[in-house]
């Protein structure tokens, strides 16, 4: 038997803009950067899904110390995270082309730290679990295990000195070349923000988490399950970035609730729903993706199946050095752990399930506990990356609509499945 082929592996390197800025802006500067990279990732027609990694490059405006919490920093990061899925998606929409299908793009994004002196030294080069936020010298450390064939940046001053800040830390960290670059080109909106600009405002004290949950069913991941993901990790706060006044490590742990299979029998599109097991197996794959940043991962992971009676009882726990857990737990009722752990102290939730966050503080409240700070994510929105007036503009919010929709995923597998069957 042939083996299978792995999926291509790209890295794009994207300044991100000052915000808060209207989406129009975001589009302005990379509308025409995403048109011309995305046809070249894609092979329709093939089996696999290849996979493009943005880093999204901090400016020297964008607050990241370890003297802020991500709490503070939370509603301007999210909001970057979500204008970009959202003009990704949009593109994509546009070009006809398959996110999170066969023959498609797999697209993740994380933070990326390219300031030296954003840090102390000690620090430097060495929080290899601090995703979504990863300092250049760390990244650089993990990409053994992050295997890029190709790297692609900006034209532009901007792009330019980002790219060259990678390939000095690339030649310090790993020596030899880099992986081939590719020049992309980019629009008049693209500036160097001033760092004198302060973009959030951190009104009174901030709590910090070290236990937070998320839950879903997160079939056949898509874009949208992505940034619930990715808000979720970056809401906890990782010990190695915390305060110098803090010197108890405390280490995290992450509940990602994934509904039971018995709760998905009457789902459309049914026979094409994925089991449990690989729900949690592609869940667990993204996290690692956007959360550890390590040169060789399976030396500091260790998980562990449980199965216990009881709510709750039955989990995939994976533990990264003594630094973070995460619990993949399979769920039968709308609130998972939530209301079995006390402490809990935050919940991630999208703007569509804001009454399910509400649920979930009523009943702690009923039983005496603490409410969980919740943590909202953006819907994703087409008006965030079409131009107005365009003629097709409706057909094109359906089709972004499709790529960030499980049953969308379900319907297309499922015809292609009877199609084959029929040839």
């Amino acid at each position: 038997m042939a083996p299978t082929p792995q999926p291509a592996l790209s890295l794009l390197l994207l300044t991100a803009l000052q915000l808060p800025s209207p989406p129009s802006s975001l589009r302005s500067a990379y509308k025409t950067t995403f048109e011309t990279l995305l046809p070249k990732l894609i092979q329709p027609g093939s089996s696999t899904i290849a996979r493009l990694d943005i880093a999204l490059v901090l400016s020297p405006s964008y607050p990241i110390s370890p003297n802020i919490s991500r709490s503070a920093t939370y509603p301007l990061l999210q909001t970057l995270l979500s204008q970009t899925y959202s003009l990704v998606c949009s593109i994509a929409a546009e070009s006809n082309i398959d996110l999170d299908f066969p023959g498609g793009l797999d697209v993740r994004m994380f933070l990326l730290e390219a300031r030296t002196d954003s840090l102390p030294q000690s620090l430097l080069g060495k929080q290899p679990l601090s995703g979504p936020i990863i300092d250049l010298h760390t990244f650089i450390s993990s990409t053994p295990s992050r295997p890029y064939t190709s790297l692609y940046s900006v034209e532009g001053e901007t792009g330019e000195t980002h790219l060259k800040a990678f390939i000095t830390a690339w030649q310090s960290r790993q020596g030899g070349i880099a992986p081939p670059i590719h020049r992309l080109p980019c629009g008049p909106s693209l500036t160097t923000p001033s760092s004198s600009a302060t973009p959030y405002a951190e009104d009174g004290p901030v709590a910090t988490h070290t236990s937070v949950a998320v839950g879903g069913t997160f079939d056949h991941l898509h874009i949208g399950h992505k940034l619930l993901l990715t808000a979720t990790v970056l809401a906890a706060e990782p010990s190695d970035v915390s305060s110098s006044s803090s010197p108890q490590k405390t280490s995290r742990l992450i509940t990602v609730g994934i509904t039971g299979d018995e709760l998905l029998v009457n789902k459309k599109y049914g026979s094409v729903v994925e089991s449990w097991s690989t729900r949690q197996q592609r869940t667990a794959d993204f996290v690692e993706s956007i959360l550890v940043f390590h040169p060789d991962i399976p030396s500091i992971t260790e998980t562990e199946s449980i199965d216990e009676p009881g709510p709750n009882g039955k989990l995939i726990r994976v533990t990264y050095g003594d630094d973070i857990t995460i619990n993949y737990t399979q769920i039968s009722d709308p609130f998972g752990p939530t209301i079995t752990d006390e402490n809990i102290t935050a919940l991630v939730i999208s703007g569509e399930t804001r009454a399910g966050g509400k649920a979930v503080n009523d009943k702690r409240r009923e039983k005496g506990w603490k409410e969980l700070q919740v943590f909202e994510v953006d819907v994703l929105d087409a008006a965030a990356g079409l131009d107005a007036g365009e003629g097709q503009q409706q057909g094109e919010k359906q089709s972004f609509e499709s790529k960030i929709s499980s049953t969308e995923i379900r319907r297309r597998l499922q015809e292609r499945a009877a199609a084959a069957s029929a040839s």
